[in-house]
C-alpha cells in the first residue's frame, strides 16, 4: 500500500512499475498498464498520491474493481475534492460489499457529472456519533439511528439516509441531518402515532390518502414545536415553513397548526378540510408518510412496559421496610398523579407518599409519552398478592418473560456494520449475528467455585453488602416516619412570633436504590481452553453472585466467531432472568469453541443494554488476547483492522452513554488495550488463577 508520506511517481517507468505491483492479480499479456500509465501521467502528483492511496484497498477488494478504479477513476479529479473523491469511493465499496463486483462496476462507470454535483454532501458516518448525542440531549425516550434509504422513525429507531446535500454547502448539509433528526424524533414524542390512529382514519373513503393528509399536518404542527423549542433550528427551517409556499386549503390550516402548541386532535379536527387536496411539496428534513412501523413498535412496547412497570413496582414495594409503611400492600390501593412536567409519576400507597426508583420513572415517562396518561389498570393487583406476586414467585412466568421477543427475528438475525480503517468508513450490514441459547451442562461448577473460594465469597459478600444502598432521612415531609425535631423547633418559633408556621414537621427515610446494568460479554473462543476455560467459568460465577447480592440488573452473553458470516452470541443470562438452575447450567456450559470478531459482539450488547432504563450501564469484557478472526484475502479480521474495528465500536457505546471496561488475561495486552480503553478502563491479571479472585473487587470498585 502506498503509505502517506511516499513520493508520487514521477516518471512513466515510476507510474508503470508502481501500478504493476498493486494491480498484478488483474494483468496478463494482452491486459497491461499501458494505457492507464498515460491518463495518470496527465494527473499532478498530488492526485497521484491520492489515487495510489485508494488503488491498493480496491484491488485488494477485487483485483478487476482496482484494474477498473486505476482506468476511470483519474478522470473524476477535476471535478471531485479528496473529501468528495473519498465518498464516492466508500460507495463504490459498499456496493460490492452487499451486491458483488457488477454493482461495484456499475457504481464506478456511473454518470460523472452527478458525481460532481456531490461535492457538498455528507455522509451519515461522518455526523453519526453528534447526532446520537443531540437525539439523547433532546429527550424522552433512548433512540438508536440506523441507515436507511428512506427517513423514517419506529420511535424507538430514525432511520436516515446514507448522505445529505444542501446547496453543494457541508455545513447545511449537517444541519438538514440536525433538522431531519429533530423532525422524526418530534413525531414520537409529540403524539402523532397513537393505537386508534388507523380507526380514526378508517371514516374517510380513502384510508391511505387520509392517513398522508393527516401526517403532513402533523409535520408541521411539529415542525412548529420545534421552532419554538430550539430557536437555532427554527431560523434554519424557517424558509420551508412560510405559509406563503402553499396553496389554499393548505396555507390556512398549516399556519394555525405551526402557530399554536396544539395537539393531534388539532390536526385530526383539521383533516376532513383538506383531504382529498394535493399534498404539498414536502422540506428536505421530512421523512416517509407512512405510520405503520411505528404502530408496530408502539403495541409491542406498551405490552412490554407494562410488564416492567409492574414488576419493577412489584419489587419495589417488595422491598419497603415495615418502618416505611403503616400497612400491607397487598391489602392496600395504589393511586398515582403525574407532577407538574406532566412525565414524572407520584405515587401514593393508602394516601401515603412512595419513593420511587429511577427506572421506574423512566419507565413512566415513556408510558405516559405513549398514551397521554398512566392507565389506571397499569396500579390494578393482578391476581392474589398484588404486586408482591412478582418478588415472591407467583406470576413468575410472566415477570421472567423476554421482554423483547426474540421469536419474530428472522432467520439471519441481526447484521452490524464493520469499521474498516483504510476506507475510514463502515462496511455496511457486513456481519450477521444471531443469538443462541447455550445449552445448560450437569457440571456442578456453580457449588465447586463456591466451595473452593468460600472464604473469599463470604469476605467479598460482607463488602458488597456495604454498596446496596443506604437509608437517608428525607426532611421536610407533610407526612413521614417520625417528627422533624428542628423543623418543629423552628415552627414553634414562627407561631410565637405571630408568623404562618410550616405544617411539613415529619421526616421520611428513604432507601437508595442502586441504578445499574451490567452486561458481561465472555469470550468463547478456541485460545480458551483448559486453565483459563475454568478460571473464567469460576469467574462468572463469583461475579453473578455478587451481582444477586447488590440487586443489579444484568445480563451475561458468550461469543465465538468463524468469518463474518458466522458470529455467534450465546445467551447464558438475559436481564430479565433471574439467576436460577437453569442459567447456572448454563455458565457451566461455557466451553472454548472459534474466533473473537470483536467489533460486532460489542455493537450488539450496546444495542442490549441500549434498552435498559438505567442511570449506570456498564458493559465488561472478559477475555484472553486480541480481536481475531478466520483469515482470508477479503476478509482478514487480525492485526489493525481489528483493533481499529473495535476501537469504533467501543467509541459508538461510549457516545450512548455506556462504559466499556476490559478484563483480560493476555500479557501483551498493555500493548494495545490503553488505545481501545483507555489507561483506566481495563486490568490485565498476568495469572489466570488470579481471575476469580480478583473479579468481584474489580466490580466493586467500578460501581462503589
Amino acid at each position: 500500500m502506498n503509505r502517506p508520506h511516499d513520493p508520487p511517481p514521477d516518471t512513466l517507468e515510476e507510474i508503470e512499475e508502481r501500478l504493476e505491483t498493486i494491480l498484478e492479480a488483474a494483468l496478463s499479456s494482452r491486459r497491461t498498464v499501458t494505457g492507464i500509465v498515460q491518463i495518470w501521467a496527465q494527473r499532478t502528483p498530488e492526485q497521484r498520491r491520492l489515487l495510489l492511496h485508494w488503488l491498493p484497498i480496491l484491488a485488494g477488494l477485487n483485483p478487476e474493481l482496482g484494474f477498473q478504479c486505476a482506468r476511470i477513476v483519474p478522470a473524476w479529479l477535476d471535478g471531485l475534492d479528496h473529501e468528495a473523491l473519498t465518498r464516492r469511493l466508500q460507495e463504490v465499496m459498499d456496493r460490492y460489499d452487499q451486491s458483488g463486483l457488477q454493482a461495484a462496476l456499475e457504481a464506478l462507470r456511473g454518470d460523472g457529472g452527478s458525481m460532481r454535483n456531490d461535492a457538498g454532501s455528507v455522509r451519515l458516518t461522518e455526523v453519526m456519533g453528534v447526532l446520537t448525542h443531540f437525539v439523547t440531549a433532546l429527550g424522552g425516550r433512548r433512540l438508536g439511528i440506523v441507515e436507511g434509504a428512506i427517513p423514517l422513525t419506529t420511535t424507538e429507531t430514525l432511520i436516515l439516509p446514507p448522505s445529505l446535500s444542501l446547496r453543494g454547502d457541508p455545513h447545511a448539509s449537517v444541519k438538514l441531518y440536525d433538522c431531519l433528526t429533530a423532525h422524526l424524533w418530534a413525531l414520537g414524542r409529540f403524539g402523532t402515532y397513537f393505537m386508534e390512529l388507523p380507526e380514526r382514519l378508517s371514516i374517510h373513503p380513502d384510508p391511505e390518502a387520509a392517513s398522508r393528509c393527516y401526517l403532513t399536518l402533523e409535520a408541521y404542527r411539529v415542525d412548529g414545536i420545534l421552532a419554538r423549542r430550539l430557536p437555532g433550528l427554527g431560523r434554519f427551517m424557517a424558509p420551508w415553513l412560510d405559509p406563503d409556499r402553499f396553496d389554499p386549503p393548505w396555507n390556512t390550516h398549516l399556519a394555525a397548526l405551526m402557530a399554536e402548541e396544539g395537539s393531534v386532535e388539532e390536526s385530526l379536527n383539521r383533516l376532513a378540510a383538506v383531504y382529498g387536496s394535493p399534498l404539498p411539496e414536502p422540506p428536505p428534513f421530512h421523512g416517509a408518510l407512512d405510520f405503520k412501523p411505528a404502530l408496530s413498535t408502539l403495541q409491542q412496547r406498551l405490552e412490554r412496559e407494562k410488564r416492567l412497570f409492574r414488576k419493577i413496582l412489584g419489587t419495589t414495594l417488595a422491598q419497603m421496610k415495615p418502618i416505611q409503611m403503616a400497612v400491607d400492600p397487598r391489602e392496600s390501593t395504589l393511586e398515582a398523579a403525574t407532577l407538574d412536567d406532566g412525565m414524572t409519576l407520584e405515587l401514593r400507597l393508602d394516601g401515603q407518599p412512595l419513593i420511587l426508583p429511577d427506572d421506574l420513572q423512566t419507565v413512566t415517562r415513556s408510558i405516559i409519552q405513549d398514551l397521554g396518561q398512566l392507565p389506571p389498570e397499569y396500579l390494578q393487583a393482578a391476581g392474589p398478592g398484588g404486586y408482591l406476586a412478582d418478588a415472591t414467585g407467583n406470576g413468575a412466568a410472566e415477570a421472567d418473560a423476554p421482554l423483547t421477543s426474540h421469536a419474530d427475528l428472522p432467520e439471519d438475525g441481526f447484521l452490524y456494520p464493520e469499521w474498516d480503517h483504510q476506507r475510514q468508513g463502515y462496511r455496511r450490514d457486513w456481519c450477521r449475528l444471531r443469538e443462541r441459547t447455550l445449552d445448560r451442562s450437569d457440571d456442578p461448577v456453580v457449588a465447586r467455585t463456591l466451595e473452593k473460594h468460600r472464604g473469599l465469597w463470604q469476605q467479598l459478600r460482607r463488602k458488597l453488602e456495604w454498596l446496596r444502598g443506604g437509608d437517608r432521612w428525607l426532611r421536610r415531609q407533610e407526612q413521614g416516619d417520625e417528627v422533624d425535631m428542628d423543623v418543629w423547633l423552628d415552627s414553634w418559633m414562627e407561631e410565637r412570633m405571630g408568623q404562618e408556621s410550616d405544617p411539613r414537621l415529619f421526616r421520611q427515610r428513604r432507601h437508595d436504590e442502586r441504578n445499574i446494568a451490567t452486561l458481561i460479554l465472555v469470550d468463547m473462543s478456541g485460545s480458551t481452553k483448559g486453565w483459563v476455560n475454568e478460571a473464567i467459568r469460576e469467574s462468572l460465577v463469583l461475579l453473578c453472585k455478587a451481582l444477586e447480592v447488590l440487586q443489579d440488573r444484568f445480563a451475561v452473553y458468550g461469543f465465538s466467531s468463524m468469518t463474518r458470516k458466522h458470529c455467534d452470541c450465546y445467551v447464558i443470562k438475559r436481564f430479565e432472568q433471574p439467576l436460577n438452575p437453569e442459567v447456572e447450567g448454563r455458565i457451566a456450559a461455557i466451553a472454548p469453541k472459534d474466533y473473537t470478531r470483536m467489533g460486532v459482539f460489542l455493537r450488539h450488547a450496546t444495542h442490549l443494554l441500549n434498552q435498559q432504563p438505567a442511570r449506570i450501564r456498564l458493559l465488561i469484557t472478559i477475555s484472553d488476547g486480541k480481536p481475531e478472526d478466520y483469515d482470508s484475502f477479503q476478509d482478514g479480521y487480525r492485526g489493525i483492522y481489528g483493533l481499529k474495528d473495535t476501537r469504533q465500536a467501543l467509541i459508538e457505546a461510549k457516545h450512548l452513554g455506556i462504559h466499556p471496561f476490559c478484563i483480560t488475561i493476555d500479557r501483551e495486552a498493555g500493548d494495545y488495550l490503553p488505545q481501545l480503553y483507555g489507561p483506566a478502563r481495563y486490568v490485565v491479571l498476568d495469572d489466570v488463577r488470579l481471575l476469580p479472585l480478583k473479579i468481584t473487587d474489580i466490580y466493586r470498585r467500578l460501581t462503589s
